[in-house]
């Protein structure tokens, strides 16, 4: 992502957890991921877009292995003293920016939660998550879905509100991934600007290779 409408994600790593609306969409999502996916220990699985890992390590006890990539330090810091704190010894971390870097290796099942909506151009980092994966490996992505650009408080760093579910089954079936499903994997509440509570849905897209 260019410098030009980034968010400084390393300034609010430290603080990241400490939301429990965010907390409660990343439990959601890991239940939906987890009903939607054929998750074993013989996966070996990827969450880009990780943050400080609270998907990634949702998963973990799922996988045989699972690598939190990111792109901000300070998230990925984050991430790692949690690692080390708990003696976790299937969880690593990558830094990575698919905007900048080519995605190496290849994994059973790639995921990724609320980190389209900051990316310019996601055509092409869904289509280079699909080709890291497996002859049969699974792609699971959540966003919100379409809305009208009043969920974040602060719109640094944030290039679409939400996305279709048209548009993602379109990009899953565009890059060759079979049984695509689009379902709801969270809805979240916040109170808009004339103080009524409004519920702003998070999709989850699987498909496989």
């Amino acid at each position: 992502m260019s410098a030009e409408n980034k968010r400084d994600f390393d300034a609010v790593a430290d603080q990241w957890d400490q939301e429990p609306r965010r907390l409660k969409l990343a439990q959601d999502v890991v239940a939906a991921m987890r009903k939607a996916l054929p998750l074993g220990p013989d996966m070996d699985a990827l969450d880009y877009g990780c943050g400080s890992g609270l998907v990634t390590l949702g998963l973990r006890p799922f996988v045989r292995r699972i690598t939190g990539a990111d792109s901000s330090p300070g998230m990925l810091e984050v991430l790692n003293k949690k690692i080390h704190a708990r003696g976790l010894t299937n969880v690593v971390t990558l830094p990575l920016d698919l905007e900048q870097q080519r995605l190496e290796g290849s994994f059973d099942l790639i995921v990724s939660s609320m980190t389209l909506h900051h990316v310019r151009d996601v055509p092409p980092l869904i289509g280079a998550l699909a080709k890291a994966l497996k002859p049969g490996g699974w792609l699971a992505l959540a966003d919100l879905e379409t809305e009208d650009g009043r969920f974040h408080d602060d719109p640094t760093g944030v290039l679409h509100h939400g996305f279709s579910r048209e548009f993602l089954t379109g990009e899953f079936t565009r890059n060759g991934l079979a049984d695509v499903a689009v379902i709801t994997a969270a809805s979240i509440e916040k109170q808009g600007g004339d103080g009524a509570p409004r519920r702003y849905p998070v999709l989850l897209c699987v498909g496989h290779k």
